[in-house]
């Protein structure tokens, strides 16, 4: 029965990756695969995570990399602190924002003209 559950866990943890981008959607799957491997307890919790809060989960795996040690830290802090690993989410999105080349430098004033740096 306890390998049962942790099949089950593996599975839903996995088929929450499917939500990631394809890019790093097998990183993130190995990543997963070694901490079922090595770190049933980790793996435990980000099942729990994965059936209450998809979305924190995916952001997790984002920023972690694909470093099981970087996911954990990260996991600790949205649970003990969310309210700074919601800045640290925003910290983040903001770099890959401004690394793609999408932060924009122009504005619109009140007479709905375009104003330039």
């Amino acid at each position: 029965m306890n390998k049962f559950l942790k099949v089950v866990s593996l599975l839903l943890v996995l088929s929450s990756s499917v939500y990631l981008p394809s890019v790093n959607a097998a990183s993130s799957t190995e990543m997963l695969i070694t901490i079922a491997e090595t770190n049933p307890v980790l793996l435990e919790r980000l099942n729990t995570v994965a059936i209450d809060n998809s979305e924190l989960l995916n952001q997790l795996l984002k920023m972690a990399n694909s470093k099981p040690e970087q996911l954990e830290r990260l996991l600790d802090i949205a649970e003990t602190d969310p309210e700074v690993f919601a800045q640290l989410v925003t910290i983040n999105e903001a770099e890959k924002t401004e690394e793609e080349g999408g932060v924009s430098t122009l504005g619109i004033n009140d007479e709905g003209g375009i104003i330039r740096p």
